[in-house]
């Protein structure tokens, strides 16, 4: 009876050493953190615990999931590490199951280092050395854009990665073709806005940003169309001149200007033209010199482009057309715009006398210079003739 009870209770204790072990143990591999025991706050370890490339996601999410978490920067400003973790898991980073370590590589530990970076803005090119691993022809490209020379240059406003692109929230932009997603086109000037944000607001009254912001029409040109996406270069002379192949991009494509009941001939009708010419030769000649012959952007605007047919700047208006063509020639009378046709080519239907002057001219000079050729030929025919019959 005494040897029984005394195997029972050795099976008691070993029970319970066994419990005690189990829970050392898993104590020791899966600490509890902040969210998860809210009810009986956890002393923070006194030394690191686990490695970053051991903890899965949900041990992150296990306190970053919360809302309202942030740090104090060196320079006192706040930073928030609050990250929405099933809104993660619908981003581009969270599809193709980019674990949080893969990025955050400096976290190498439980608790966490201390940040090294001093303010908001260093934290942030310090986080695009992680995009480089995935990201290198953008990266590249970036280092030699105006956002990378100003950032270079000292100014605290250029954006990182990081400021275009929120790597927690960033979702699909291209589609499985490579082509740019309906609602991330549409989001493009509102990117562009945090920084740019008067430059949006003239876009957003244009002809092209009303059009893609109101109506949704994914045809009309963004900031990337005219700018380039990573590799932004500086709005110098160089990119004055080179506006005309810009424009050209959408307004030389037949099929989306015949959409649009648009002429399609613009870039041929302007280089054809004085101005035209005169550019294509100055910017051959002296590319880096600036040259007082108009391209695009000097009679249509720039962001602000309107319609046509507006009544306040429209250039189809002749109050208007006058108005632009006397910041270059200020004696312009009235009738001084009349030769434009708008860049479209003379047809019966538009500037018919113009078309009916270039088919007389057509056939004529063709006429008279064969009918001339003719006679020079039938002359020289004949004095062989004489001449064969004298010998």
């Amino acid at each position: 009876m005494k040897e029984r009870k005394r195997n029972h209770l050795t099976t008691i204790i070993l029970a319970a050493g066994g419990i005690l072990a189990v829970i050392l143990i898993t104590a020791a591999f899966f600490p509890v953190l902040p969210a998860q025991a809210a009810a009986v706050p956890a002393a923070e370890p006194a030394s690191p615990v686990l490695a970053a490339d051991a903890l899965p996601d949900s041990i992150c999410l296990g306190c970053h999931n919360r809302t309202g978490m942030e740090t104090t920067l060196p320079d006192g400003e706040k930073l928030n590490i609050s990250i929405d973790g099933a809104l993660y898991q619908q981003t581009v980073h969270g599809n193709y199951g980019l674990a949080c370590t893969a990025c955050h590589t400096s976290i190498t530990t439980f608790p966490h280092k201390p940040l090294t970076v001093e303010t908001h803005k260093e934290f942030s090119f310090e986080a695009t050395e992680s995009c480089q691993k995935c990201h290198g022809d953008q990266y590249n490209a970036v280092q030699d854009s105006i956002h990378m020379q100003a950032h270079n240059a000292g100014n605290e406003m250029a954006p990182a990665c990081t400021d275009c692109h929120n790597p927690h929230t960033q979702t699909h932009l291209v589609d499985e073709n490579g082509k740019t997603l309906k609602e991330a086109r549409v989001n493009i000037p509102v990117t562009c806005s945090k920084c740019h944000a008067e430059i949006t607001e003239q876009y957003k009254n244009s002809v092209h940003g009303a059009s893609l912001l109101e109506e949704g029409n994914t045809d009309t040109p963004t900031c990337i169309d005219c700018h380039s996406v990573h590799n932004v270069a500086e709005v110098d002379n160089a990119f004055r001149l080179r506006s005309p192949q810009i424009c050209s991009k959408c307004h030389a494509d037949k099929e989306l200007m015949d959409k649009y009941g648009l002429s399609s001939e613009v870039n041929n009708t302007y280089v054809a033209d004085f101005h035209g010419t005169t550019v294509t030769i100055f910017e051959k000649t002296a590319p880096d010199q600036v040259t007082n012959t108009p391209v695009c952007i000097d009679c249509h605007g720039v962001h602000n482009m309107t319609r046509s047919d507006d009544p306040n700047n429209g250039l189809h208006i002749k109050a208007n057309l006058l108005r632009t063509c006397q910041k270059c020639h200020p004696e312009a009378t009235e009738n001084f715009p009349d030769s434009w046709m708008s860049h479209y080519k003379a047809s019966p239907k538009t500037a018919p006398l113009v078309y009916y002057v270039n088919l007389f001219y057509k056939i004529v000079i063709p006429v008279v210079i064969g009918g001339m050729v003719l006679y020079i030929l039938s002359d020289i025919i004949r004095r062989l003739i004489e001449k064969r019959k004298g010998a």
